[in-house]
């Protein structure tokens, strides 16, 4: 009974309005360090490379809506709705801007463009992002860059209506099949990356500020002019470096980063990697709020043709009541960078061996 009632509680949370919940409405993942273009497009190609992402992130596994044990027809109960908890897939292309040569032979990287795709489902709440990002970027005269990015969103945000059971039948505010809207909108950004050592055992520091759903958008779906949700301004700062020679061995390097998110409560995600021989890495992460704490893992040592290949995988051990009825979060996810090498025409040399042989007395 005490499980049920919780579960019933956790689920009018996912189910009520948007407009009266406070938290994040953005998706999040613990990859974050691999995915910045997610949350910041001043980040797209500033490696210089060509770059594929992919993620998958499955939050609160086992979670269930119980409400359905309630509603009965001839006598027969209906079964919980299964893994109901949040789900978000993601995939994303980003391409540099490189022009000319700098003095060491590496491309000049000037900016770079992006598209995204982005699906969160939330309960009975389903989001679709596409994207479409730009960022120009600036070097300075220590090796970094800073670049300004921005993005066009096309948001689409709706309710899985006949899946829905509400407690009082025929409520005009409920859908009773599939609605949704889909309106635009922007994210903007400052990055900022120096891929070179301005000290003996640090180097490639980055970090950036940005802000998402800068136009605040209303979402009216269900009968007469009832507001679903209202999207909300969201605003992000992250940044990480790495450490070399770490514990004093050539071997080992810290990855440590930080994300801080901003809406109407502050979250901090606080992320410590080590890596092995620029290899293997695993390390914890801690997300603030009482959230999770975070195990992660990964390899990147792939050569061949999977040179710049790098696979990663997260479990989040949930530190709230809903560990009662959730099994934690699991999440992977893939980066491959590339380069195009664009060859030179070739260069045509036509010999004319009349002209070569020319008399010059008959000029």
């Amino acid at each position: 009974m005490k499980k049920t009632l919780q579960s019933l509680v956790l689920a009018a949370a996912l189910l009520g309005p948007a407009s009266l919940l406070k938290a994040q409405q953005d998706p999040y993942v613990t990859h974050y360090m691999f995915n910045r273009s997610m949350y910041n497009p001043g980040a797209i190609g500033a490696g210089g490379h060509f770059c594929l992402s992919a993620m998958s992130h499955y939050q609160y596994t086992g979670f269930e809506d119980r409400t359905p044990e309630f509603h009965t027809q001839s006598g027969v109960e209906n079964k919980p709705v299964k893994s109901v908890g949040p789900k978000t897939q993601m995939f994303a292309f980003s391409a540099p801007l490189n022009f000319g040569s700098n003095p060491d032979g590496s491309h000049r990287n000037f900016g770079g463009l992006g598209i995204g795709f982005t699906n969160d489902k939330l309960g009975y709440e389903f989001s679709t992002n596409v994207k479409l990002q730009a960022c120009g970027r600036l070097p300075l005269s220590n090796g970094g860059a800073i670049a300004l990015g921005l993005e066009y969103n096309f948001l689409q945000k709706g309710v899985r209506g006949n899946q829905l059971l509400p407690l009082a039948p025929f409520d005009p505010l409920i859908p009773t099949s599939n609605v949704s809207q889909v309106k635009g909108n922007y994210t903007a950004g400052v990055y900022y990356h120096n891929p070179l050592s301005n000290s003996a055992t640090w180097k490639d520091a980055w970090g950036g500020l940005s802000a998402s759903n800068l136009k605040k958008q209303n979402y009216i779906i269900g009968g007469g002019n009832w507001a679903y949700t209202n999207t909300e301004m969201h605003v992000y700062a992250m940044g990480g470096a790495t450490k070399t020679d770490f514990l004093g061995n050539p071997d080992l390097e810290l990855l440590p980063s930080a994300m801080m998110k901003f809406k109407t409560v502050f979250q901090l995600d606080a992320t410590a990697l080590v890596r092995y021989q620029s290899k293997l890495w695993g390390g914890l992460a801690y997300r603030s709020t009482s959230d999770a704490i975070s195990v992660m893992l990964g390899y990147s040592g792939f050569t061949g043709k999977f040179q710049g290949l790098r696979i990663g995988y997260s479990y989040d051990l949930t530190m709230t009541k809903i560990i009662n009825v959730s099994s934690g979060t699991h999440e992977l996810q893939l980066n491959y960078c590339f380069d195009i090498k664009i060859l030179p025409p070739p260069i045509k040399r036509i010999l004319n061996p009349r002209h070569l042989d020319k008399n010059p007395d008959l000029d």
